[in-house]
């Protein structure tokens, strides 16, 4: 199994050092021939490792491991120097400061470094598999940018850097090599953000790049905390076997923090924000199925310890917070990938939230979430790319009557954005058991429990007002046009949206089963109990929660109806006159309000920053 593992972790990095150097017309075929290699690699770990497995490597990985991160950070503190920016110079003094501490004065550990478990190979699929889509989708992206055709490669094989990372980030048990592969993918967004080296982009790249630095002062502070109170090794596995211990909240709020940043919940959502000025498969990248999946991923790892904690309870409430406040963001924009970044976030705080609370249901409804909101936002994603290249649209108050103009785009942009929203999706089943789990919080902590609640409702609510605002715009049409005909939009194009829309279709065709035999397997081994999941009749029960089937197969055949009635359906010779115009002719034209809620964005950060100090407060008391 050492073997397969070594394949993700290494064969990314040969292949971007390849990219580096190969020519064009080999590279096409070598990013296409990585990208199924590497899905497969992640599938076949997946069936085949079933119980933890924990491996180390020779003494002197720990000195290279060390020196990388010395390395990197003087990198950043180089990065401050040349861009003028004090932030990334302070921390990149805070961070290398911390480290040369810990590692002057850390005892020698003779821990596992790293543990590749249900969780682990559950991301190894969701990483490699879109990531290789995207790989692909980039190969002719990338061409149409305008820039060096070094750069363009560089781009790829940063890419692939990126998955290894990745890959890496998930195996990690040692905090030390965890510390190093998360500042790698920070490193790797900080690259993918300012690529195109305009002031705007570098702007942003360099404030992705300090926020993400919180994150790793945050994950030194928790190590220097275990290993000099004497919690014995510096590893996850080790920290959820003193769960129980007096003081060990400390660490755990600091992880969850680095967490928190991660996945750019607010006070940290603008570094995320301003990664849309990037190429837009770095969105699909940072966005869908990656570097912002890191935030539920540690609260999952950290699920067993964190359930029931005060520290859990501010989780819950900050993301709850976010929740709605990142929905109501969302709704004010016009800017295509801004909408779906802010959407992004507000998702990100659910599947955070569920995994704070802990309970079984939650764990498998958190999970739920992370995959098909990886599917669904990579294939938004991608398209907002088409828009961008193929119509030379970014705003959606452009998009009127895509429909007639892109059809095809439009049809699987609005299965996009249905399959967030409605059933029979996933993500829609998701939200359903996050709702419904969420009552039995209402029991036990009141006050709180109804006002994520009614953040979630809500947020909910919002989110479905801006999902079908979108999607009116899709398939408004003139009635102009009574054929349609799709568009060409070329092989790496049409192909990896092909390929996303039948990975939509399947997993909704087959939620029972990837409940029963996918969720429920890896969500029982994350928390270390039982995760029943009984079919009887037309139901699906996991745990006490109810889920009928027979509804959803009629949402499943009426939904893609619906879909082709409003987008290819035509009345021919038809004229449309409203009343009191005399009988005259009117061209329709769909509009949606905007509202803009820039005085609201610093309160709404104040609360994030009071929910972070609260996070800390909790745990020291």
């Amino acid at each position: 199994m050492n073997f397969y593992l070594s394949g993700l972790y290494f064969l990314p990095l040969l292949i971007g050092g390849i990219l580096l150097i190969a020519p064009a017309a080999i590279s096409r075929i070598i990013v296409i021939l990585s990208s199924i290699l590497l899905s497969a690699l992640a599938l076949y770990v997946f069936i085949h490792v079933n119980e933890p497995l924990y491996f180390t490597v020779p003494h002197y990985v720990n000195e290279i491991v060390a020196g990388a991160d010395i390395l990197m950070l003087l990198y950043f503190g180089w990065v401050a120097i040349q861009k003028k920016s004090w932030l990334v110079g302070v921390m990149s003094i805070v961070q290398l400061a911390g480290l040369l501490y810990l590692l002057k004065n850390l005892p020698a550990g003779e821990s596992m470094p790293f543990m590749v478990d249900k969780l682990s190979t559950f991301m190894f699929l969701l990483i490699n598999i879109i990531s290789g889509i995207i790989a692909i989708f980039t190969l002719r992206y990338i061409e149409e940018e305008n820039c060096s055709a070094f750069r363009k490669k560089f781009f790829l094989a940063l890419l692939f850097f990126f998955i290894g990372a990745m890959n890496l980030v998930v195996s990690a048990d040692n905090l030390e090599y965890f510390f190093l592969f998360f500042e790698l993918t920070t490193l790797a967004s900080f690259l993918f953000i300012g690529f195109r080296k305009d002031e705007v982009s570098v702007k942003n790249a360099l404030t992705a790049l300090w926020m993400n630095q919180v994150g790793g002062i945050a994950i030194l502070a928790a190590i220097f905390f275990i290993a000099y109170n004497g919690y014995g090794e510096i590893t996850f596995s080790n920290l959820l076997a003193h769960a129980n211990a007096e003081g060990i909240l400390l660490p755990l709020a600091l992880l969850s923090i680095a967490a928190l940043i991660k996945g750019a919940q607010l006070p940290f959502s603008k570094w995320l924000l301003g990664a849309m000025v990037a190429p837009t498969p770095v969105s699909a990248l940072l966005h869908s199925s990656t570097m912002v999946k890191i935030a539920p991923f540690i609260i999952l790892r950290l699920s067993p310890a964190l359930k029931d904690t005060p520290v859990a309870m501010v989780i819950i409430g900050l993301t709850g917070f976010v929740f709605i406040a990142s929905a109501i963001s969302a709704l004010s924009q016009d800017n295509f990938k801004r909408i779906l970044a802010h959407s992004t976030i507000a998702l990100l705080a659910l599947m955070i939230m569920m995994g704070a609370v802990g309970t079984p249901v939650t764990v498998v409804a958190s999970l739920v979430l992370v995959l098909f909101h990886g599917i669904s936002k990579c294939m938004l994603f991608l398209n907002a790319g088409v828009l961008e290249r193929v119509f030379h649209l970014k705003q959606s108050s452009d998009m009127d009557r895509l429909g007639e103009s892109g059809p095809f785009t439009a049809l699987v942009m609005t299965i996009g954005f249905m399959s967030l929203l409605l059933p029979p999706f996933g993500a829609f089943i998701g939200k359903w058991l996050s709702i419904e789990t969420l009552g039995a919080l209402a029991t036990d902590k009141r006050l709180l429990g109804a006002l994520v609640i009614v953040a979630v409702a809500g947020g909910g609510a919002v989110l479905s007002l801006l999902y079908f605002k979108v999607m009116g715009l899709l398939i408004n049409r003139s009635g102009e046009k009574d054929h349609i005909k799709f568009e060409k939009t070329g092989p790496y194009y049409a192909g990896t949206i092909y390929i996303l829309l039948g990975l939509v279709l399947a997993t909704m065709a087959g939620l029972p089963l990837l409940l029963t035999y996918y969720f429920a397997p890896v969500a029982s081994a994350t928390i270390g109990q039982p995760v029943p999941v009984l079919t009887e009749g037309w139901n699906l029960f996991i745990g006490t929660m109810r889920i009928p089937l027979l509804p959803m197969l009629i949402a499943f055949f009426l939904l893609p109806v619906t879909v082709v009635v409003a987008m290819f359906i035509r009345f021919r010779q038809v004229d449309r006159a409203k009343e009191y115009m005399c009988g005259e002719k009117v061209n329709y034209a769909f509009s949606s309000f905007y509202f803009s809620t820039d005085r609201a964005i610093p309160y709404f950060s104040a609360a994030g920053i009071l929910f972070f100090i609260a996070l800390i407060m909790v745990a020291l008391i």
